[in-house]
């Protein structure tokens, strides 16, 4: 019989931090293959070059596989995440009724 557990993750304070805005997504029949990366904003140069080439190239930072099973948890994780942070932000943009 299987048994599940809590797991909660430890202190991640001392691992690097990287703004990521870039995220590439494939999957495969068991799994989904995560790439994150970054694009710095082009300069007008740059702008030129990209138009004529079609893209901006990013600087890949991490790659990670995720079961869909983990995949799943990860969505509906990120969805909460995503809701409360809205949520809070509109409240602090918001004009006081007072």
């Amino acid at each position: 019989m299987p048994v599940t557990l809590d797991v909660r993750l430890a202190d991640a304070s001392n691992l690097p931090l990287h703004h990521v805005n870039v995220v590439g997504i494939r999957f495969a029949r068991n799994e989904f293959f995560v790439t994150l990366g970054v694009v710095m904003p082009p300069d007008l140069p740059e702008i030129a070059a990209a138009q004529q080439v079609g893209y901006l190239e990013a600087q890949p930072v991490f790659r990670f596989a995720l079961s869909c099973e983990t995949m799943e948890k990860f969505l509906a994780m990120a969805a909460g995440q995503y809701d409360q942070q809205t949520k809070l932000t509109d409240q602090l943009n918001s004009p006081d009724d007072k």
